[in-house]
């Protein structure tokens, strides 16, 4: 788990810093503040950013949207010092006018009842899904639980239970759909699991099978930017023209850079 201590000694002795920890403390005395979720994002991906540097976890999954939000927050600040980090934190932190300000650091006289009367002000009285602001990222999906499901073996990479039970009736489960209307093949694009990938082309799975949304597993696999798997389903004539319900292809939903490493011979 992150933490303030995992910021460089070298900034222990600056304002920035006596700042920054005097901001953490403060959000953690008060954790009932109702900050919009834009906020909230923000101070979490500044905080990862100051104490751990760019992001350095995998990606989540696209359907895990808590995680992937927090992932894409952190992932937003790639690039910039701690220092850089730590001020955007004591920015929002100060602009947010929740009662904390940078002179706190300088000046602890402020009586408490004053910040208790703007906290007050800005207290959720009744949230039972708070966002950390300091938490680890989490994947927070169900997919720790034991399951036989051949959908559940599927989003944990179990090669030999999904080949089990393919062997044991192929027609049942080569191109089941769950209830939100995605097939096994989707799903392993989704997580990236190539060796899936290929096992349920070679048994026949079908390649351009579509979601509810029109999207193919070649739009989760692109989207997602696993790129081998995006590569793999490209070389076996996946059909690239079919469009989401939004009017997109699946190459048309990531980045060029990501594109031409797909596209490429």
């Amino acid at each position: 788990m992150s933490d303030i201590s995992d910021v460089s000694d070298n900034s222990s002795d600056n304002i920035l810093f006596k700042q920054f920890t005097s901001a953490y403390n403060f959000l953690n005395k008060y954790p009932n503040i109702n900050f919009s979720n834009d906020i909230k994002l923000k101070l979490y991906g500044t905080y990862k950013s100051a104490t751990i540097g760019s992001c350095n976890v995998p990606k989540p999954s696209l359907l895990d949207f808590r995680a992937r939000a927090k992932w894409d927050a952190w992932k937003e600040f790639d690039g910039i010092s701690k220092e850089e980090a730590m001020n955007l934190y004591v920015d929002i932190v100060e602009i947010a006018n929740i009662g904390w300000n940078k002179s706190h650091v300088v000046d602890d006289s402020e009586d408490d009842e004053d910040i208790e009367e703007i906290i007050e002000e800005n207290v959720q009285s009744a949230s039972q899904d708070r966002w950390t602001y300091v938490s680890t990222l989490s994947y927070e999906e169900d997919d720790n639980v034991t399951s036989d499901d051949i959908f559940s073996h599927v989003k944990q990479g179990k090669f030999k239970e999904v080949s089990k039970m393919l062997d044991s009736d192929k027609e049942k489960y080569i191109n089941i759909k769950d209830s939100q209307g995605l097939s096994l093949l989707h799903w392993a694009c989704d997580r990236g699991h190539l060796e899936i990938v290929k096992l349920l082309i070679e048994r026949g799975s079908n390649i351009n099978i579509l979601t509810n949304e029109n999207e193919t597993p070649f739009h989760y696999a692109c989207l997602s930017e696993h790129l081998e798997c995006s590569r793999y389903l490209y070389k076996n004539n996946v059909d690239i023209t079919i469009k989401d319900k939004e009017g997109l292809t699946a190459l048309e939903q990531c980045d060029e850079e990501f594109k031409q490493l797909v596209i490429q011979d």
